[in-house]
C-alpha cells in the first residue's frame, strides 16, 4: 500500500463500509486514479488489519515521503549574515564606557547593602 486509500477514495477514517463501497463507485466515476488502486484502496479499507495501517501507519508517511524527495541543495549555501548582530559586537565597549554611576543610584545601592544582613556562620 503506497497511497493512502482514504485519499484515493476521497474518505476520512470514521467511514463505514456503506461509505467506501459508495465511494469507490463514484471515484471509478471520475477516474482520477487507475481502477486498480481504486480496487485496491476499497478491499484494503474493508479488511480490518489493512485498515489499521491506512489509519495510523500511513499518515506519517507522507510527511517522510515528501522529505525524501525536497530539494536540500540550499544546505550547501553559505550563511546569511545577519548586519544587526553587527551591532551588538561593541555593545561591551559602550557598556564599559559609560560605567558613570548616579549619585542617586549609588545611594540606592549603598541602602540596599546596609539593609541585607547576611550571616555566614
Amino acid at each position: 500500500m503506497e497511497r493512502n486509500p482514504y485519499d484515493i477514495l476521497g474518505l476520512t477514517s470514521a467511514s463505514s463500509k456503506a461509505e467506501i463501497t459508495k465511494a469507490m463507485a463514484v471515484a471509478m466515476k471520475q477516474k482520477a486514479y487507475p481502477i486498480d488502486a481504486i480496487a485496491k484502496a476499497q478491499k484494503s479499507l474493508m479488511k480490518p488489519e489493512e485498515r489499521l495501517v491506512a489509519d495510523f501507519l500511513l499518515p506519517s508517511l507522507s510527511p517522510l515521503q515528501k522529505f525524501q524527495r525536497s530539494d536540500l541543495s540550499t544546505l550547501n549555501q553559505d550563511m546569511p549574515v545577519w548586519d544587526i548582530l553587527l551591532d551588538f559586537d561593541k555593545l561591551g565597549d559602550v557598556i564599559r564606557d559609560n560605567q558613570t554611576t548616579s549619585s542617586l543610584d549609588l545611594q540606592i545601592g549603598k541602602n540596599l547593602a546596609e539593609s541585607l544582613t547576611l550571616d555566614f556562620e
